[in-house]
């Protein structure tokens, strides 16, 4: 409670004056945890905070350690300064000694620990023979590093695995006996011995037993461990002991601990400890929390917030040393340098520095790229860079954390313009080369659908961007034009390339466009339209982008049944460009979607005109012309399609049906089989090839290619329409019911299942359900000849002569050559399928 009196402002001031800018859920959580009684199974014993350098860790791990003494725990914080378990122990001993609680009997055996290494320090020093005449039983030279050391064997020297490395296990053991016996013979006491060789087994237990004496006087002990990134190879396993064993003593249970450091914690040491570890990943502060932290520093200039913003990259500590040096020049004021050095402080060699700069221009990297990013000396050292902490494996494929890839990119940009050029020129160049090279055995029309040219030709672009920021927007924009045309789903990664790039060169106009973009496709999968609506808006389109974009989009339309929508963007498209063979093509495409058939040829016909042989031309207007009932047009149409683009699988597809209306299944079977050769996972030519086999009686073979319509589309109408009909010829009529019946859950409206399912029913002396069903299908189809000849059955199994007579009629009248309605009616019956249009029937 604030004490009273304390006014409003006042306690508003004082938070600005704290510098607390998010992280509150955070602090939060950790301070409520301190009011929780230790047994409570909600309590937790340990935080872990994680997230790259310069994301606030340590400035929260201080507001934690201001909450916890604000409610009298005892703390002590320990950094990488502490680099061995016993300057661990040492380090917190001396924390605790400051607050008035001292661990005596542990701060006196290190004292003697302290004491007895010097000695022994100073003995092997004395004794140390002339080189090459060491004294047989001497100690050797590695046994008296780890005398000094103080450490029980050569294998478990910190900072030393090299000494470990360099002899077997025989040797290490061996030379950890001579020392002990070597120091036996100088010590008076085992104890004395055991300390210096075991300092930590020796010590912790003391130590252990000290802390917990110390916490009954206070309500928590609060150890923190920053920097655990460095410190964990030497204190996991040691803390972890603490925990969760007995081995050097427990703990004092109202003992909390919080461990900061850049990657998680490994998941072979910590993963089942759920109920133990709360976990806190950090990022980058949000927009609003970054704008909050400016306010807070008196910084509301919306210019200089903006260009904060995107220098810092919302790092806090980039934040917090920008908003420090105020908002007169922010680029002076720019630290990145200093995170930079955070992030690489371990490492001296400036060949791996430099790779480490040069690896940040790549977006992603594998180390095919790695090699073209840096320079010839560093090829060998990709193992190094992918292992570093602000490195992530994204499935082989590698990318640093956003805020450390920013942060070396403004360095470069800002202190190596032309190093920034002339890296990004070569990148661009490199990528180039390799799109170029997979476009050699890659067709026009393949490129957008395979990933690596993909990924080659977006890389390639974004490098151009940031090497030429005053020409490569208008190339980029006629990409985007043709990533919506050509394969929409990839849009949204183009769209991405465009947004970094513009953070990364300072492109406005390039970042605003691709946040635009963005921000209507929320994923891979969504609707294109309004991306292209965003485009289409873009003054910088010339007429060629524009007509593509138009016709893009009218696509789009037409798929989503927008009919009118779509012919508006025909219409513009053709004002624009009048001879525009793809305007007429996708036109004829929509015609005939919308029953204009007529119209639909005439389409067709005149993108013939303008582009003779044009493949997908010529098997539109066979398509039509098999709807319009001109079959052998059809395929005369559909077999040039074919012989120009023998992949052109629907073209095969269109074929097959046009050969089962012609009565040639054999014909029919051989298309569909080659389109499947083209697209083994289209449900719908499984389903032809169905009708084919069923036309001729291969009913085992109609049921197994239905089976296989099924699996690649299970709720698919059509395929239990298919299946259900044959299940009839077939006379499995329970079948035949379940299929027929679900192709009518699926499908309300189609007349021939409601008519195939009366006549299974009419079979089963059903009579009054058939009649039903037929009725049905008669009111939805007026003119379905099968309908009218099944119906009329009914009526003569139901003694109505007169009704079933002028049913057989009508269906006479509708098919002239459909006598086999009366004299057989177990027979043959007109083929389902032909009546569909391929472009808009299901699958």
């Amino acid at each position: 409670m604030p004490e009273h009196g304390t006014s409003l402002q006042e306690l508003i001031a004082r938070q600005h004056r704290s510098g607390l800018v998010g992280r509150q859920a955070e602090l939060a959580c950790f301070q409520e945890n301190l009011r929780q009684p230790a047994d409570d199974p909600s309590h937790r014993f340990v935080f872990h905070l994680h997230g790259v350098s310069g994301v606030g860790k340590t400035f929260l791990l201080q507001q934690m350690i201001s909450g916890a003494r604000a409610q009298q725990a005892l703390t002590a914080y320990v950094t990488d300064a502490a680099r061995t378990v016993v300057d661990t122990m040492a380090a917190i001993g001396a924390e605790l000694a400051r607050q008035g609680c001292p661990l005596r009997k542990f701060d006196g055996l290190l004292t003697t620990y302290h004491r007895k290494l010097r000695e022994a320090d100073a003995l092997a020093h004395a004794e140390r023979p002339a080189p090459g005449r060491e004294r047989e039983g001497s100690p050797s030279a590695s046994s008296r590093v780890a005398a000094r050391i103080g450490l029980a064997s050569l294998g478990l020297v910190p900072g030393l695995g090299f000494v470990a490395e360099a002899a077997d296990a025989t040797e290490v053991a061996q030379a950890a006996d001579r020392l002990r016996e070597w120091l036996g013979g100088h010590f008076h006491s085992r104890e004395d011995v055991d300390l210096v060789m075991s300092p930590v087994r020796t010590l912790t237990p003391v130590f252990t037993k000290d802390l917990r004496d110390v916490a009954d006087r206070r309500p928590w002990v609060a150890l923190f461990f920053d920097d655990y990134e460095r410190t964990a190879p030497v204190l996991d396993d040691w803390l972890r002991e603490l925990l969760l064993s007995d081995v050097h003593g427990a703990l004092p249970g109202n003992a909390v601990l919080a461990l900061a450091g850049q990657q998680p914690l490994s998941h072979a040491g910590w993963g089942d400890q759920l109920g133990v570890v709360q976990h806190m990943p950090l990022d980058v502060f949000t927009e609003a929390e970054a704008r909050q932290l400016l306010a807070a520093k008196g910084i509301s200039d919306e210019h200089s917030v903006r260009l904060m913003l995107r220098e810092s990259g919302r790092l806090p500590r980039q934040l917090v040393l920008m908003a420090r040096n105020g908002p007169d020049d922010p680029h002076i004021a720019d630290v990145s340098d200093a995170t930079v050095e955070r992030a690489l402080k371990d490492e001296a060699d400036p060949v791996r520095r430099a790779a480490a700069a040069a690896c940040a221009l790549p977006r992603r990297f594998d180390e095919e790229v790695y090699r073209a990013a840096v320079e010839p000396e560093a090829a060998g050292h990709f193992d190094w860079l992918r292992a570093r902490p602000f490195v992530t494996d994204q499935g082989g494929t590698f990318q640093y954390t956003e805020p450390i890839r920013a942060a070396f990119l403004r360095q470069q940009r800002h202190h190596s313009p032309r190093r920034w050029y002339d890296r990004h020129r070569a990148l661009a160049g490199t990528f180039e080369e390799w799109r170029l090279r997979l476009e050699e055995a890659l067709a026009p029309e393949d490129r957008w659908a395979d990933d690596r040219w993909v990924e080659y030709a977006v890389e390639e672009r974004y490098h151009h961007l940031c090497a030429f920021p005053r020409i490569s927007p208008r190339t980029v924009t006629r990409f985007l034009v043709d990533a919506c045309a050509a394969e929409p789903p990839r849009i949204r990664r183009c769209a991405d390339m465009l947004a970094q790039a513009g953070e990364t060169a300072d492109l406005e106009a390039a970042r605003s466009l691709g946040q635009r973009l963005l921000a209507v496709l929320p994923d891979e999968h969504a609707d294109v339209t309004p991306a292209l609506d965003v485009l289409l808006g873009e003054p910088g389109l010339d007429t060629a982008e524009r007509v593509t974009a138009l016709v893009a989009r009218a696509e789009r339309h037409r798929r989503a049944g927008r009919a009118e929508d779509a012919l508006a963007d025909y219409r513009d498209a053709l004002q624009l460009d009048p001879s525009c063979p793809r305007v007429f093509t996708g036109r004829g495409v929509l015609y005939r979607a919308m029953s204009r058939l007529a119209a639909s040829r005439a389409d067709f016909t005149r993108a013939l005109e303008l582009n003779p042989g044009d493949p997908a031309a010529l098997a539109g207007r066979g398509a039509t012309h098999r709807l319009m009932g001109r079959y052998g047009d059809a395929l005369t149409d559909l077999q040039r399609a074919i012989e120009i683009n023998p992949e052109l699988h629907w073209a095969h597809a269109e074929r097959g049906w046009s050969y089962l209306a012609t009565r040639q299944p054999e014909a029919a079977f051989t298309a569909f089989t080659r389109a499947l050769g083209h697209r083994p996972d289209d449900s719908r030519l499984f389903i032809g090839r169905a009708c084919a086999h069923r036309f001729t009686g291969h009913y085992e073979l109609a049921l197994t290619d239905c089976g296989h319509a099924l699996r690649l589309k299970p709720d698919s109408w059509w395929a239990h329409a298919v299946r259900g009909a044959t299940y009839r010829l077939m006379e499995r009529n329970d079948e035949a019911l379940a299929d027929l019946t679900r192709a009518i859950e699926l499908r309300p409206d189609y007349d021939w299942c409601l008519a195939g399912r009366g006549e299974v029913l009419r079979r089963e002396g059903r009579l009054e359900e058939a009649l039903r069903d037929l009725d049905h299908a008669l009111r939805i189809q007026p003119d379905n000849d099968w309908a009218l000849a099944r119906r009329g059955a009914v009526y003569c199994a139901q003694r109505r002569t007169e009704e079933a007579l002028a049913d057989f009629q009508r269906s006479l009248d509708v098919m002239p050559d459909y006598d086999w309605a009366l004299i057989r009616p177990a027979g043959p019956y007109r083929l389902m399928g032909h009546e569909f249009d391929w472009y808009s029937a299901p699958g």
